[in-house]
């Protein structure tokens, strides 16, 4: 057996302190980093759990009616001006093809006389 001097032991032994406690600290970043990445999964689980359900996937309610939405009014409004516009339009129409008859009949009336 061969006997190792005193300055080597306490290097050596000062070089497996080191080593330990580096290999401590780098076992619990290990431990934190890992942690992280575990809540950052239940994070992500949660969320699509929650998507999954907001897209009616899997509803856990039944469904219920639709409540009236705010601007009902207004589109009412809307929906009765439109009304009122295409009533006045077909109004227009209906008196321009009664103009256009009218003409056609007597300029039909002319050529007849025309030719006469």
């Amino acid at each position: 057996m061969r006997i190792v001097s005193a300055a080597k032991h306490a290097a050596l032994q000062t070089l497996q302190q080191r080593t330990a406690a580096a290999l401590e600290k780098t076992s619990a970043a290990l431990e934190k980093a890992e942690k992280l990445a575990a809540d950052r999964q239940a994070t992500i689980t949660q969320q699509r759990a929650e998507l999954a359900r907001l897209r009616d996937e899997r509803p856990d309610s039944p469904v219920q009616q639709p409540q009236p939405v705010q601007g009902d009014a207004e589109l009412l409004r809307q929906l009765d001006l439109a009304q009122r516009t295409i009533r006045a339009l077909a109004q227009r129409v209906d008196d321009l093809q009664a103009s256009h008859i009218a003409d056609t009949r007597e300029l039909h009336d002319l050529r007849q006389e025309a030719t006469r």
